[in-house]
């Protein structure tokens, strides 16, 4: 189920769709400045990307989410025992297979897109 994932992997032109690593490698140098700052880990703001990749990934563990409904399911079976932080990547209308990432955060009443989801990941902290 939850994976953890090293850098290497990321960086796999052939990982699949279903692999978290594939997700990952879309986060921008400021989404992984978030999954950092989530986890309460400060670096300086000129530290490289792949730098800050590294240490967010020996905190966190990650899965691939199909469907909505699949995201509310596990998010209610694990949000008592886990911190867990949802990234969903929504698609431009030019480009079907990448996505801009976006936090989403359910205890806050974040909304799940309906409409250009290419995909969702968890992300839950060891």
């Amino acid at each position: 189920m939850f994976q953890s994932i090293q850098v290497d992997e990321i960086f796999d032109l052939n990982t699949d769709q279903d692999h978290p690593a594939y997700w990952l490698a879309q986060l921008r140098k400021a989404d992984w400045q978030y999954l950092l700052k989530f986890v309460d880990v400060k670096l300086p703001a000129k530290t490289k990307k792949q730098t800050l990749a590294e240490a967010a990934l020996r905190h966190f563990e990650f899965v691939t989410c199909d469907g909505r409904g699949d995201v509310w399911q596990m998010w209610n079976e694990m949000r008592n025992k886990h911190r867990i932080l949802i990234v969903q990547f929504r698609h431009s209308e030019s480009d079907w297979s990448r996505g801009i990432p976006e936090f989403v955060h359910l205890e806050k009443n974040d909304p799940l897109g309906f409409v250009n989801i290419a995909g969702r990941l968890f992300c839950r902290v060891k």
